[in-house]
């Protein structure tokens, strides 16, 4: 059964496809690895509030959405 993505990490895709954002480029701003990135915005793994934040900030996107899934 497939998981449902949640509105922030619907928020992460939707804004990687705006900028035109890789995962690559992700990780290289954020310092943290393609496949943990793409787990937590799949969330397929809970991250760090820090972590949140650093995905959150290059994005563009609310934070406080993460929250609302906790």
């Amino acid at each position: 059964m497939k998981k449902k993505l949640s509105t922030w990490g619907q928020q992460c895709k939707i804004q990687m496809l705006i900028l035109g954002k890789t995962l690559e480029d992700l990780s290289t701003a954020t310092q943290l690895s393609r496949c943990y990135i793409s787990a937590i915005i799949n969330g397929r793994m809970i991250a760090p509030e820090e972590t949140i934040q650093k995905i959150s900030n290059e994005l563009d996107v609310d934070m406080n959405l993460y929250k609302q899934i906790l």
